[in-house]
């Protein structure tokens, strides 16, 4: 399968590109199994893409297919051949 990645923030000023496709060797594959695929290619990506836990930090927010899932994604998200995904750095704060 393969899976389509956009990259924001930091996780794209460390691997380098705002766009990267993964493959693995199955039909389906979960959302961490597919970081960790990303991971063992673009090591430095580790402390962007995981906390300290193994899971999404609290700050990314994970968009399918141009979609937030309801409940959010996490890391035993399934995903399909030919999704798309968006690891997004979410935005607080500002003025009122």
């Amino acid at each position: 399968m393969h899976v389509g990645i956009a990259l924001y923030g930091a996780a794209r000023v460390v691997i380098g590109q705002s766009h990267v496709e993964i493959s693995i060797d199955s039909a389906s594959a979960t959302l961490g199994q597919v970081l960790e695929r990303l991971i063992a290619i673009y090591p430095r990506a580790r402390p962007y893409l995981l906390d300290a836990s193994g899971n999404l930090p609290s700050y990314i927010r994970v968009l399918i297919n141009n979609i937030r899932p309801e409940p959010d994604a996490t890391y035993d998200t399934i995903l399909h051949n030919d999704d798309s995904i968006a690891l997004l750095v979410a935005v607080a704060g500002g003025e009122m």
